[in-house]
């Protein structure tokens, strides 16, 4: 199973890169048009270009995230891979290794054996940190064994 950042957040970041590199065109061609001197040009120009290449790293930030590249959480039959973003402690580990799952809310937290932690960033998911627990401790069950009471 793999969790991914959802739609709605990857459409904004296509939606607000393009409304960005959009009015950057615009206020090139406007400055331009006007033709201002050549001091004012070169400073307005550089702006621009930077305006221009901050709108476009969020427009391809956003496109990469609605296919499925970025921020994921992957469950396997082996083990789990924890690509929620940075300071998120161990990135990959086998269900052997889990001792415990629990939440608080914002994070899903999973202690490992020998005192190590992944923190799962719930906000950047699809899914909500209750939901998401309960999944991975289903997985972390069947992994050791233990069949859940129906």
């Amino acid at each position: 199973m793999v969790y991914t950042v959802p739609t709605g957040v990857a459409l904004r970041g296509v939606g607000l890169g393009a409304v960005g590199l959009g009015l950057c065109v615009i206020g090139a061609v406007v400055l331009i048009d006007r033709d201002p001197g050549r001091g004012v040009t070169i400073g307005l120009g550089l702006i621009l270009a930077l305006g221009a290449a901050m709108a476009l790293l969020v427009l391809l930030s956003g496109v990469f995230r609605l296919l499925g590249r970025g921020a994921r959480l992957v469950l396997d039959g082996e083990g789990f891979l924890n690509a929620t973003g940075p300071g998120t402690g161990v990135r990959k580990a086998r269900w052997k290794d889990v001792r415990k799952v629990q939440t608080d809310g914002r994070f899903v937290s999973v202690d490992l054996a020998g005192g190590k932690r992944s923190l799962i960033r719930t906000s950047v998911l699809d899914a909500s940190p209750r939901e998401l627990a309960q999944q991975l401790r289903a997985r972390l069950n069947k992994g050791h064994g233990i069949r859940p009471l129906t």
